[in-house]
């Protein structure tokens, strides 16, 4: 992803080489207790004495018992993504729906430097996986961008995600990355070998870290910041 402050212009180029990420924590509840309860013994030689058996009166009456019916799982709400909420720094920004760039294999980004923007050619929140946003840091020559203080995020600060005439899903702060621009494997940011199938994530990036020109003029970031969060609601 490149973004030059003048025109704020972020680009990721698909397919790079697999991304190793150490995460703060990975999911799974406390395991499962091995030990059982107390055994019963019973003396195989002896049969064990019958009970007799109750003569049922005129009032006895066979009722049936209901059967336990499931409960369906909902299906995941699939309206459009509307608002991305960081409470820490009091960021309630737009979201836009984005994709590749027209003609190549530059991920794009938001026409609106206010806005964040999603991926919907990857995952969906709220289906399970793993979705992936993207904001700019700043805008020449005065906007702050809805991920300028991405990187001072820490784990357990909260990220939201309001979707349109639906639920909130609520996400927790799991990792915080800052990788060189000319390296970034953005494969396992999209895709990471490390969720386990039973946490839902989304990921954010931005610009951050040195850059490369003059204070206030424009140049370019040589970093790029990255989130990981969890859902935990």
């Amino acid at each position: 992803m490149k973004i030059l402050r003048v025109l704020a212009i972020l680009s990721f180029v698909a397919g790079v080489a697999l991304l190793v990420v150490g995460f703060t924590r990975s999911g799974g509840g406390p395991r499962p207790s091995t030990q059982s309860g107390p055994i019963q013994e019973f003396d195989l030689r002896t049969p064990a004495p019958e009970s007799p058996s109750p003569s049922p009166t005129p009032t006895d009456a066979a009722t049936p018992t209901d059967a336990a019916t499931p409960t369906p799982t909902p299906a995941p709400f699939d309206g459009a993504v509307a608002r991305l909420e960081i409470p820490r720094f009091k960021v309630d920004a737009p979201v836009e729906a984005i994709s590749f760039v027209p003609g190549t294999n530059q991920l794009a980004t938001p026409s609106d430097p206010h806005d964040a923007g999603w991926y919907d050619q990857y995952d969906k929140p709220g289906f399970g996986g793993n979705a992936v946003f993207a904001g700019h840091v700043d805008y020449w020559p005065d906007i702050i961008g809805p991920f300028n203080k991405l990187s001072q995020l820490a784990g357990g600060d909260e990220v939201l995600v309001h979707m349109k005439d639906g639920p909130t899903y609520r996400y927790q702060v799991v990792a915080v990355h800052r990788y060189p621009e000319a390296t970034i494997p953005m494969g396992d940011l999209i895709w990471p070998k490390d969720r386990p199938a039973a946490q839902e994530w989304i990921t954010l990036i931005t610009c951050g870290g040195r850059f490369d020109g003059p204070p206030g003029g424009p140049g370019q970031y040589l970093d790029r910041d990255v989130v990981v969060a969890q859902r935990v609601q």
